[in-house]
């Protein structure tokens, strides 16, 4: 497996696993999504997410050391490209949406930071 096809499955799956946890346990009522309980566990997935990013690129990027530098062929610059456009439009649409719970009653700010978080990592 290349480096790109791995540097992109870690961001898949850690993508996954962290913010999956912090949903999961928001959605259940583990955590009272107006707490400060949820803001910690918010941070923690945000900082393990930077940890596994990093860990898991270095771990790759010693596994396969000259793969990286290579030019990309046609298959890879038409799924880097395809994933920006989707991931440029997901933002954009999140982004503008944003606002509609800030103009609804009975949305607090945590809400609202709840559903940046979910426009953030859909995109």
């Amino acid at each position: 497996m290349s480096f790109r096809e791995k540097s992109a499955w870690i961001t898949l799956v850690s993508v996954i696993v962290c913010f999956g946890a912090y949903y999961g346990s928001v959605l259940t009522g583990a955590v009272k999504s107006h707490s400060m309980a949820a803001l910690h566990l918010g941070l923690a997935c945000i900082l393990a997410l930077l940890v596994l990013q990093v860990g898991l690129t270095i771990i790759a990027s010693l596994t396969t050391p000259r793969d990286g530098k290579g030019p990309r062929d046609e298959r890879e610059k038409m799924i880097q490209a395809r994933s920006h456009t989707i991931g440029y439009y997901t933002l954009m649409v999140a982004g503008a949406a944003i606002f509609i719970p800030t103009h609804l009653p009975g949305f607090t700010m945590i809400d609202v930071v709840n559903f940046a978080f979910g426009g953030i990592n859909t995109s």
